[in-house]
Protein backbone atom coordinates (compact mmCIF):
# COMPACT_ATOMS: atom_id res chain seq x y z
CA UNK A 1 0.00 0.00 0.00
CA UNK A 2 1.26 3.49 -0.91
CA UNK A 3 -0.08 6.69 0.65
CA UNK A 4 -0.10 9.83 -1.46
CA UNK A 5 0.26 13.16 0.36
CA UNK A 6 -0.27 16.48 -1.41
CA UNK A 7 2.74 18.74 -0.90
CA UNK A 8 2.46 21.97 -2.93
CA UNK A 9 5.01 24.73 -2.41
CA UNK A 10 7.78 23.70 -4.76
CA UNK A 11 5.11 23.12 -7.38
CA UNK A 12 1.30 23.34 -7.02
CA UNK A 13 0.81 19.67 -8.03
CA UNK A 14 3.66 18.16 -6.00
CA UNK A 15 3.04 14.85 -4.20
CA UNK A 16 4.88 12.83 -1.55
CA UNK A 17 4.61 9.02 -1.48
CA UNK A 18 4.90 6.65 1.48
CA UNK A 19 5.42 2.91 0.98
CA UNK A 20 4.02 0.98 3.97
CA UNK A 21 6.02 -2.18 3.22
CA UNK A 22 9.46 -0.51 3.08
CA UNK A 23 8.84 2.54 5.28
CA UNK A 24 10.26 4.79 2.56
CA UNK A 25 8.94 8.32 2.18
CA UNK A 26 9.64 9.59 -1.35
CA UNK A 27 9.53 13.39 -1.21
CA UNK A 28 10.79 14.17 -4.72
CA UNK A 29 11.81 17.83 -5.03
CA UNK A 30 9.78 18.84 -1.96
CA UNK A 31 12.57 17.70 0.38
CA UNK A 32 16.01 16.50 -0.75
CA UNK A 33 19.70 16.84 0.05
CA UNK A 34 20.10 20.05 -1.94
CA UNK A 35 18.36 23.29 -2.79
CA UNK A 36 14.74 23.33 -1.72
CA UNK A 37 13.12 25.46 -4.41
CA UNK A 38 10.19 27.26 -2.86
CA UNK A 39 7.76 29.08 -5.13
CA UNK A 40 4.98 29.49 -2.52
CA UNK A 41 6.21 29.75 1.07
CA UNK A 42 2.75 29.59 2.65
CA UNK A 43 1.87 26.44 0.70
CA UNK A 44 5.25 24.92 1.54
CA UNK A 45 4.68 25.57 5.26
CA UNK A 46 1.26 23.88 5.08
CA UNK A 47 2.77 20.95 3.17
CA UNK A 48 5.59 20.59 5.69
CA UNK A 49 3.05 20.49 8.54
CA UNK A 50 0.96 17.91 6.65
CA UNK A 51 3.95 15.68 5.87
CA UNK A 52 5.32 15.92 9.42
CA UNK A 53 1.91 15.05 10.89
CA UNK A 54 1.97 11.98 8.65
CA UNK A 55 5.55 11.09 9.60
CA UNK A 56 4.71 11.37 13.30
CA UNK A 57 2.14 8.58 12.94
CA UNK A 58 4.05 6.25 10.58
CA UNK A 59 7.33 4.35 10.78
CA UNK A 60 9.64 6.09 8.30
CA UNK A 61 12.86 4.26 7.57
CA UNK A 62 14.28 6.84 5.16
CA UNK A 63 13.22 10.04 3.49
CA UNK A 64 14.24 10.01 -0.17
CA UNK A 65 14.37 13.10 -2.36
CA UNK A 66 14.52 13.12 -6.15
CA UNK A 67 18.21 13.96 -6.50
CA UNK A 68 21.33 15.18 -4.68
CA UNK A 69 22.86 18.65 -4.80
CA UNK A 70 25.06 18.53 -1.69
CA UNK A 71 28.45 17.07 -0.96
CA UNK A 72 29.29 15.24 2.26
CA UNK A 73 30.32 18.54 3.88
CA UNK A 74 26.86 19.96 3.03
CA UNK A 75 28.11 22.38 0.37
CA UNK A 76 25.92 22.85 -2.68
CA UNK A 77 27.18 21.91 -6.13
CA UNK A 78 26.96 24.43 -8.97
CA UNK A 79 23.51 24.53 -10.56
CA UNK A 80 23.14 22.03 -13.41
CA UNK A 81 26.41 20.33 -12.37
CA UNK A 82 26.81 16.83 -13.76
CA UNK A 83 29.86 16.01 -11.62
CA UNK A 84 29.29 15.42 -7.91
CA UNK A 85 32.43 14.20 -6.14
CA UNK A 86 32.01 13.26 -2.48
CA UNK A 87 28.23 13.30 -2.90
CA UNK A 88 25.92 13.37 0.12
CA UNK A 89 23.81 10.24 0.46
CA UNK A 90 20.26 10.37 -0.93
CA UNK A 91 18.84 8.95 2.28
CA UNK A 92 17.66 11.54 4.75
CA UNK A 93 16.12 10.84 8.13
CA UNK A 94 12.89 11.70 9.84
CA UNK A 95 14.95 14.09 12.02
CA UNK A 96 16.21 15.88 8.90
CA UNK A 97 12.61 16.38 7.77
CA UNK A 98 11.58 17.68 11.21
CA UNK A 99 13.94 20.67 10.66
CA UNK A 100 11.87 21.89 7.72
CA UNK A 101 9.20 23.93 9.58
CA UNK A 102 11.83 25.93 11.48
CA UNK A 103 13.79 26.47 8.26
CA UNK A 104 10.65 27.70 6.49
CA UNK A 105 9.84 30.06 9.36
CA UNK A 106 13.30 31.62 9.01
CA UNK A 107 13.20 31.66 5.19
CA UNK A 108 13.63 35.23 3.91
CA UNK A 109 11.75 34.51 0.67
CA UNK A 110 14.95 34.73 -1.34
CA UNK A 111 17.79 32.44 -0.17
CA UNK A 112 18.72 31.07 3.23
CA UNK A 113 20.45 28.19 4.97
CA UNK A 114 19.19 26.47 8.07
CA UNK A 115 21.41 23.69 9.34
CA UNK A 116 21.87 21.34 6.40
CA UNK A 117 18.92 22.83 4.50
CA UNK A 118 19.29 25.30 1.64
CA UNK A 119 16.09 27.15 0.74
CA UNK A 120 15.63 29.45 -2.22
CA UNK A 121 12.99 31.04 -4.40
CA UNK A 122 14.32 30.44 -7.93
CA UNK A 123 12.25 33.21 -9.53
CA UNK A 124 13.51 35.84 -7.10
CA UNK A 125 17.12 34.62 -7.35
CA UNK A 126 16.95 34.72 -11.15
CA UNK A 127 15.42 38.21 -11.05
CA UNK A 128 18.18 39.41 -8.72
CA UNK A 129 20.83 37.94 -11.01
CA UNK A 130 19.22 39.64 -14.03
CA UNK A 131 19.08 42.99 -12.21
CA UNK A 132 22.74 42.62 -11.24
CA UNK A 133 23.72 41.98 -14.87
CA UNK A 134 21.63 44.95 -16.08
CA UNK A 135 23.17 47.26 -13.48
CA UNK A 136 26.66 46.07 -14.44
CA UNK A 137 25.92 46.68 -18.13
CA UNK A 138 24.50 50.13 -17.37
CA UNK A 139 27.65 51.02 -15.41
CA UNK A 140 29.86 49.80 -18.25
CA UNK A 141 27.91 51.85 -20.81
CA UNK A 142 27.88 54.91 -18.55
CA UNK A 143 31.64 54.59 -17.88
CA UNK A 144 32.36 54.12 -21.60
CA UNK A 145 30.35 57.23 -22.54
CA UNK A 146 32.04 59.26 -19.83
CA UNK A 147 35.46 58.04 -20.91
CA UNK A 148 34.70 58.85 -24.57
CA UNK A 149 33.60 62.38 -23.63
CA UNK A 150 36.79 62.98 -21.63
CA UNK A 151 38.95 61.76 -24.50
CA UNK A 152 36.95 63.97 -26.90
CA UNK A 153 37.42 67.03 -24.66
CA UNK A 154 41.17 66.41 -24.43
CA UNK A 155 41.46 66.17 -28.22
CA UNK A 156 39.39 69.33 -28.63
CA UNK A 157 41.50 71.16 -26.04
CA UNK A 158 44.76 70.02 -27.67
CA UNK A 159 43.41 71.02 -31.11
CA UNK A 160 42.49 74.54 -29.96
CA UNK A 161 45.83 75.05 -28.18
CA UNK A 162 47.85 74.67 -31.40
Amino acid sequence: MVDVIPAPGHHPAHLVYYDHRTGLLFTGDFFLPGRLLIEDTAADKQSAARVIDFVNTHAVRYVLGAHIELDRDVNTYMRASQYHPQEHSLELTREDLLQLPAALNRFNGFYSRYGNLVLMNPVRVLAAEAITVLVALALIVWSSIRFARRVGKRKKYKGSAS
